[in-house]
């Protein structure tokens, strides 16, 4: 744990062809370089992407769950998503924006599907934070009750 936060680095692979994640300016890249970036273990060009495509995800997420009391947990969960997967995303020239999108829908979809239970009654969110809440708030280094504010 670093700065009270756990370490959510996962293993480095050989960095992206020519790149030097130091001399990179992460405003200035493209969201395809940023997800490279991301695919070797950066979390600064997670950070930037996050920043530069969240609020297009928070409006896709307000559109698919109007009111819904998971919207923090699926917001949340599809970044881990987009962390985790960003080497498997192989296109370069495919909208990144797009892509996170895409997860996010199959989020919801998965969601609405496991909200219709008939097995009995559902069990009552809670105020704590999900897993995938509170292990987004890690790796942006920001505060959970804070992941949806613009």
């Amino acid at each position: 744990m670093t700065d009270g936060f756990p370490n959510l680095d996962r293993p480095r692979f050989a960095e992206p062809a020519g790149t030097d994640p130091a001399r990179i300016d992460l405003e200035r890249a493209t969201d395809s370089a940023l997800v490279e970036l991301i695919s070797g273990g950066s979390v600064p060009a997670f950070v930037a992407l996050f920043d530069r495509t969240s609020d297009a995800v928070r409006a896709e997420l307000a559109l698919g769950l109007p009111g819904a009391a998971r919207i923090s947990e699926i917001f949340a969960a599809s970044y881990i998503e987009v962390w985790w997967l960003a080497g498997c995303h192989g296109a370069a020239e495919r909208d990144i924006t797009a892509w996170i999108i895409g997860i996010v829908r199959r989020r919801i979809a998965e969601g609405c599907r496991g909200t219709h239970r008939r097995d009995g009654p559902s069990v009552p969110e809670g105020p704590r934070p999900s897993y995938a809440e509170l292990e987004i708030a890690a790796l942006l280094r920001r505060p959970v009750d804070r992941l949806l504010q613009p």
